[in-house]
């Protein structure tokens, strides 16, 4: 599961919509303390566990997800931190978002998940994210923004496509 769910993979599989329709019931059959031990396990999991409270929108894991995002300790598992954020959509869900960016664009020689939490934030708060448009150009410019990067446009869609899906 973790492979289809690692840069948002399934959304350009054949058989996208029976992979969310499982997933989606996954998120709304699986119970708070499974979602807690996903999230306390490898990135793997910790990705899995992401997707599971997004699509289920269950905002009681906000502050645990902000947290681990923030934290960045481990690969990957952000992708799925700023999914869930942006699927609960709030202002609070921004907030988080802007405290990984404070944290982590200033950051030259680190790439994490700086694309993903852009576009969570434009999907959710344009304006906040307008205010990290220095950053944003000094990062991609001076920074480690490595391979793979698409642009803000495409980090956005890809956002907002996951939170229709």
């Amino acid at each position: 599961m973790h492979l289809k769910l690692l840069h948002a993979n399934f959304l350009n599989d054949p058989d996208r919509d029976t992979f969310v329709a499982g997933i989606v019931e996954r998120a709304h059959t699986s119970t708070d303390d499974e979602i807690e031990s996903l999230l306390r396990a490898t990135w793997r999991e910790k990705l899995i566990g992401a997707y599971l409270a997004g699509f289920a929108r269950r905002k009681a894991f906000r502050d645990r997800i902000g947290v681990l995002l923030v934290d960045s300790a481990t690969c990957y598992a952000g992708q799925g931190y700023c999914f869930a954020l942006a699927a609960f959509g709030e202002p609070d869900d921004a907030e988080w978002l802007a405290t990984y960016l404070d944290r982590w664009l200033p950051e030259l020689d680190r790439q994490y998940d700086q694309p993903w939490a852009m576009g969570a934030l434009l999907h959710i708060d344009p304006v906040r994210a307008a205010t990290f448009t220095d950053a944003w150009t000094n990062w991609i410019t001076n920074g480690c923004h490595g391979i793979g990067y698409r642009g803000l446009t495409d980090e956005r869609e890809t956002i907002k496509r996951l939170c229709n899906a």
